[in-house]
């Protein structure tokens, strides 16, 4: 803590509780909050209570267990549509979706998962996933591999790590070195791709969107129908680097 703040121990030690679901796909209990931030279960308790009762966070009355409540989510989406990126970004996502008639997905890196924040679908959606909200794998996505492929080196290392590579379909990488080899590509090319790597019949070209200080803050694809991506493969590569380029530069990028 830096000297001159003084932090309201209570709210900060509820952030923490909320925080640990940044990694955490489970649900937690009162003894997992308690072991993992060394609080007591009294302590833990009281915060839980008063986290559930503002929707914060939410009881499974089978397991007793606590997972994100709804008032969390929507805040979180509240602040997302607050963001420049998605205020310019909405126009060329509708755009892109009109055009190819495929849905489009935005998505933001939080801890080592993509977050979608938002999706444009045209009348004819061919499948309903993801949706606004949803967490999806970094290295099977479009989204994901762009989002890595930008990142700085140092932080890429310490994010792959301990990164484990689930397979998902027959066509997703596995190994560090063949995702690393993937990245290179993504950044040479200015596109990533998802052969059906995360969804058997789903298939996806995506491009970066960057700040004015070029560093990326986004990613969006284009996901659709594996033959229709395929027959429109050039003009949907072209459009995606079209689209990317609008986008970072009425977000202050240069040159």
């Amino acid at each position: 803590m830096k000297q001159g703040k003084r932090l309201i121990q209570s709210i900060k030690r509820a952030s923490d509780i909320l925080a640990l679901f940044i990694d955490e796909k489970k649900s937690l209990g009162i003894t997992e909050f308690s072991k993992r931030l060394g609080l007591a279960k009294t302590t833990i308790a009281s915060i839980v209570a008063t986290l559930e009762a503002i929707g914060y966070l939410e009881k499974d009355p089978f397991t007793s267990k606590y997972r994100l409540g709804p008032q969390l989510f929507q805040l979180g989406m509240k602040c997302a549509t607050n963001m420049d990126l998605v205020t310019i970004g909405r126009a060329w996502m509708e755009r892109l979706c009109f055009q190819f008639m495929e849905p489009v997905n935005l998505g933001m890196l939080v801890g080592d998962k993509v977050t979608i924040v938002m999706r444009i679908e045209p009348e004819n959606r061919y499948m309903v996933f993801p949706q606004a909200g949803s967490v999806i794998p970094m290295h099977s996505t479009c989204i994901g591999k762009m989002l890595i492929a930008h990142m700085d080196p140092a932080k890429r290392d310490l994010l792959l790590a301990d990164y484990r590579f689930e397979q998902l379909t027959p066509n997703t990488i596995t190994t560090r070195k063949r995702f690393l080899e993937e990245l290179e590509l993504v950044r040479t090319s200015g596109v990533s791709f998802d052969n059906q790597e995360s969804i058997n019949g789903l298939a996806g070209i995506g491009g970066p969107i960057f700040n004015h200080t070029g560093a990326i803050i986004a990613a969006f694809a284009i996901t659709g129908n594996p033959d229709n991506i395929a027959k429109r493969h050039k003009d949907i590569i072209e459009a995606v680097k079209f689209t990317s380029h609008q986008v970072s530069s009425q977000l202050g990028l240069t040159g």
